[in-house]
């Protein structure tokens, strides 16, 4: 089970894990042995002795107490999003009265959507997405929008991590992010949105996210309430494509490499000095990461991606 849903990277889980095994951590950088120490004393789950020596705290405690916040936030995110929602049913009242400015339209159909939100978003210095698994990324107007980021125009897109399971959304999203339009992994779905400079926002007309209708709201409150959501899941969510390269451990960075020179397992669990079951665990961990269907294209695609 993995601790990342708590805010923590995968080197930091991998500190966590050995010091309450009393393993020391193997890490190609030793730099980033003490920041991870401070950044787990930060989280409550570890603390140092009167000599300095870093001591894990009981899982019990430590990740119960992260546990706990988690909840807290994930409950003030979604008041902030029933005041929202609120604030709609308000907006469709004021759309009603032709005396007031209308804030709020629904449109119908997914051509019509994806048309209206381009004609706003290719103009715009900022463009913010947040697509659950279930939406596939939007192809239209792929090389417009590839062009206005090459001019200078900010885009940032968060997306269901379930989605690049799929090589078409994988290969695209690659595309994407390193032209320039920024993306972060989300673990579970979230509320899809688009917002365009910061002004207006397309949320599905229907909260359990279906995309045949959105309504396009340019009221000042929604717009940033949604802006704030996004810049919470932001916070929290994992780079597609992190700079030291796609947040692997040092353990599975070595699986990677006995997968792509080793032949029989028996001799790559000897290699890493751990049993065959745990060595083939981690295996299948990082195959389901690649979106692999077998170990032959496991290794392929993470020569590929230049995870080894």
């Amino acid at each position: 089970m993995s601790l990342s849903s708590l805010g923590l990277t995968d080197f930091e889980e991998c500190v966590y894990r050995d010091l309450l095994s009393g393993r020391e951590t193997a890490t190609d950088d030793p730099d980033d042995l003490p920041a991870a120490l401070h950044r787990l004393a930060d989280l409550g789950l570890v603390r140092f002795d009167e000599a300095g020596h870093p001591v894990p705290v009981e899982p019990e405690i430590g990740v119960s107490r992260l546990i706990r916040r988690r909840l807290l936030e994930t409950h003030v995110q979604q008041r902030r999003m029933s005041a929202a929602w609120e604030a709609v049913h308000l907006l469709n009242a004021q759309q009603r009265d032709s005396c007031r400015t209308v804030t709020i339209e629904q449109i119908d159909g997914t051509d019509r959507i994806y048309e209206r939100i381009c004609s706003l978003a290719l103009d715009a210095q900022e463009v913010l997405i947040m697509q659950p698994e279930h939406l596939r990324p939007c192809t239209d107007g792929l090389s417009a929008r590839l062009q206005r980021i090459a001019e200078g125009a900010r885009w940032r897109t968060i997306i269901s991590r379930k989605s690049l399971l799929d090589p078409a959304v994988m290969d695209l999203c690659v595309t994407l992010h390193r032209a320039g339009d920024h993306h972060r992994l989300m673990d579970d779905d979230g509320q899809a949105m688009v917002i365009v400079d910061r002004s207006v926002v397309f949320v599905p007309s229907e909260p359990d996210g279906g995309h045949r209708s959105a309504l396009m709201i340019s009221q000042t409150g929604v717009v940033a309430a949604m802006t704030d959501l996004f810049e919470r899941v932001w916070a929290h969510a994992q780079d597609l494509e992190p700079c030291h390269a796609p947040g692997l451990t040092p353990r599975e960075r070595r699986v990677l490499y006995l997968l792509a020179s080793t032949h029989k397992d028996e001799v790559a669990a000897r290699e890493m000095g751990v049993s065959l079951r745990t060595y083939r665990r981690h295996v299948a961990a990082l195959l389901e990461r690649l979106g692999a269907a077998n170990r032959f294209q496991g290794a392929l695609l993470a020569k590929q991606q230049g995870w080894i």
